[in-house]
């Protein structure tokens, strides 16, 4: 990741890396292991 540069976006404390969409694929193909959600924001259905 740190190819690719880090974005303020939103407020102060909001970061972001910033991956151009043609290497979206290259990124993938190379996380190892489990993606675990940790926190969830926003509405939940009814």
């Amino acid at each position: 990741m740190g190819q690719f540069p880090v974005q303020q976006v939103g407020g102060g404390l909001h970061t972001e890396w910033w991956l151009p969409a043609e290497r979206l694929e290259e990124l993938n193909v190379n996380i190892v292991g489990l993606i675990e959600v940790i926190t969830e924001f926003g509405t939940r259905p009814a």
